[in-house]
C-alpha cells in the first residue's frame, strides 16, 4: 500500500511572529492538506507533518521520512514559504532520491516555469488540485492527467499538461480527514477565538469580483457553494472531531446572501451551540443588518470586512466595486447586532498617496471596529497588480520569502507615487493611531470587561510592537 506525507511548510515564525502582529498570530491546522488528504485515507496511508509545530525543521522530516517510509512527499506552497520549502525538498530528493515529489498550491500554480526548473520537485500540480493525487497513485499516465508539469527521470524534459478544469460540484467532496492533527495543540489568541482549538471550513469557493490585488488563479472567478445542509453537517462533524470554534475560510461567504442565511437557520434548527467567525472577511456591499442578527444567534462572535482603503479613488482603482458609504453602513450593521468587527486595511495600493493613506487611518478611526489590522499590498505573483509593477519594471525583489504583508522593512517593489519610506510611516502610524485612542481604550476597557478579556488585553497590549 502506497504511503504519502504531507509536509504543512514552517510560516507562523517569519509571517506572523516575527512581525508588528505577532500577539495574534494564528494557529491552525491546515485546511487544504486536510482536504487533499480526505481522497486518500480509505485506501492509502497517509499522514500530515506540520512544521509549524515543530522546533527543528530538518531534524522532524528526515525522523519521520526514516520512520513512516512514504512512497510520496507533497506539500501546499504560499508565496512566502516558497524558498523554505524549496530547502526542505533538496534536503529530502538528496538523501531520499527514490520518493516522489510532488508540490501545489497558489505559488506553483502562479509559477510553475520557475518551480519546474528545480529538480527535486518531480511533480508540480496547477490549478485546483483535490483529485490529483488519487490520479496519480491509480498509475494513470502523467500526461494523461491534466493540471500537472513534470519532468522525465530520464532525459529531464519538462512536459506540461493541459490545464484542470474545476470541480463542478464541491458538495461531492468527503469531509477534510482532521484525524490526521493533533487538534490541541492548535491555539489562537483571544483576538482572534473565542475557544481553541478553532478549525477552518470552506463553504465555497471562488469571488465574482477581480481586486487587482487578489489572485483567481487557482478558483477562479466563478462562484461554487456547498448547500446549507452539507456545510452544517460538516460543522457538526468538525466538532465530534474536537473543534471547539470554527472560522469560515470563504474569499466570499456571503456572495449569495440568501444562502448565507439558510446556513445560519440551519445551524440554528439543529441547536448547535458554538462560536464561529467569518474572519477571512466578507465584502461590505453583500451583507445586510438582517443576516448579522440572523447570523449572531447562530452563534457569530465576530466578522471581518475587506475595507482596504479610505479613499474611493483608490476604490475604484484596485477595482474593490464597493463605496465607502457600503463600508460604514456593513460596520454599522455589525455593530448593531452585537457582532465583533474586524476592519482590514492595506496600504501602498494602486494608485496610493500620502493623502489616500491618511483618509485611510482616518475611516478606520471612524468606525465602530472591534479591531483593526493594517498590512503592506504585496503584489502577489498571479496577481494583476505584479502583473502592473513587473511591465514598468518596478518589482525590486524576488524574494519570495520577503513577500509577507506584515513586513515593511524590506522594499519590494517602486510604489509609482510612494517612496518606501513613507509606506512605513504610515504602516506604523496606523496602528499607533487606531489603538492608542483614549476613545479606542475605553470601549475595549468596557468591552474587556462584559467578556473577560481585559487580562488578555493587557498582556498583548505590553507585547506589542508600537
Amino acid at each position: 500500500m502506497s504511503r504519502i506525507l504531507f509536509l504543512n511548510p514552517p510560516s507562523r515564525q517569519s509571517v506572523y511572529l516575527a512581525t508588528n502582529v505577532r500577539v495574534g498570530a494564528p494557529s491552525y491546522p491546515n485546511l487544504t492538506l486536510a482536504t487533499l488528504a480526505a481522497h486518500l485515507v480509505r485506501n492509502y496511508e497517509v499522514k500530515v507533518l506540520d512544521l509549524d509545530l515543530v522546533q527543528n525543521v530538518e531534524e522532524a522530516v528526515t525522523s519521520t521520512i526514516d520512520s513512516f517510509h512514504p512512497d510520496i512527499v507533497a506539500a501546499s506552497v504560499k508565496t512566502p514559504v516558497y524558498p523554505v520549502t524549496l530547502e526542505i525538498f533538496k534536503t529530502i530528493k538528496t538523501n531520499f532520491p527514490s520518493i516522489t515529489t510532488i508540490v501545489g498550491g497558489v505559488h506553483i500554480t502562479a509559477c510553475p516555469e520557475e518551480a519546474a526548473q528545480e529538480s527535486c520537485f518531480d511533480i508540480l500540480a496547477v490549478g485546483e488540485g483535490d483529485t490529483v493525487l488519487p490520479e496519480i497513485l491509480s498509475g494513470k499516465p502523467l500526461e494523461e492527467i491534466a493540471g500537472l508539469v513534470f519532468r522525465d527521470k530520464l532525459t529531464g524534459q519538462i512536459t506540461t499538461t493541459p490545464k484542470r478544469p474545476m470541480l463542478p460540484d464541491l458538495n461531492e467532496l468527503p469531509f477534510p480527514a482532521w484525524q490526521l492533527f493533533d487538534l490541541p495543540r492548535y491555539k489562537n489568541s483571544r483576538l482572534s477565538s473565542r475557544q481553541n482549538p478553532v478549525g477552518h471550513i470552506e463553504t465555497s469557493r471562488g469571488c465574482s469580483y477581480s481586486c487587482n490585488f487578489c489572485s483567481k488563479l487557482t478558483f477562479g472567478t466563478f462562484y461554487r457553494v456547498k448547500r446549507p445542509q452539507r456545510v452544517v453537517d460538516e460543522m457538526e462533524y468538525m466538532l465530534k472531531c474536537g473543534f471547539k470554534e470554527i472560522h469560515i475560510a470563504d474569499d466570499s461567504f456571503t456572495q449569495d446572501i440568501a444562502r448565507a442565511k439558510e446556513v445560519c437557520e440551519e445551524i440554528i434548527r439543529r441547536g448547535l451551540k458554538f462560536p464561529w467567525s467569518l474572519i477571512n472577511g466578507v465584502r461590505v456591499n453583500l451583507v445586510d443588518e438582517e443576516f448579522f442578527r440572523l447570523a449572531k444567534r447562530a452563534g457569530l462572535w465576530q466578522v471581518g470586512f475587506g475595507i482596504e482603503t479610505g479613499d474611493e479613488t483608490v476604490l475604484e482603482r484596485i477595482n474593490k466595486r464597493a463605496d465607502l458609504d457600503q463600508v460604514r453602513q456593513a460596520v454599522t450593521a455589525a455593530e448593531k447586532a452585537g457582532v465583533d468587527s474586524f476592519g482590514f486595511f492595506i496600504l501602498g495600493l494602486a494608485g496610493e498617496t500620502e493623502q489616500s493613506m491618511e483618509k485611510t487611518i482616518q475611516l478606520a478611526k471612524s468606525l465602530p471596529l472591534s479591531t483593526a489590522k493594517f498590512d503592506l499590498c504585496i503584489p502577489y505573483p498571479g496577481t494583476r497588480y505584479f502583473e502592473e509593477l513587473a511591465a514598468e519594471n518596478r518589482i525590486r525583489s524576488r524574494n519570495w520569502a520577503d513577500f509577507v504583508v506584515h513586513q515593511v522593512d524590506k522594499p519590494l517593489f517602486d510604489h509609482p507615487n510612494l517612496t518606501w519610506s513613507a509606506i512605513n510611516k504610515y504602516y506604523h502610524r496606523a496602528f499607533r493611531e487606531f489603538y492608542l485612542r483614549p476613545s479606542y481604550i475605553l470601549h475595549r476597557l468596557w468591552r474587556d470587561i462584559r467578556n473577560g478579556d481585559l487580562l488578555y488585553d493587557v498582556a498583548y497590549f505590553l507585547k506589542s510592537k508600537w
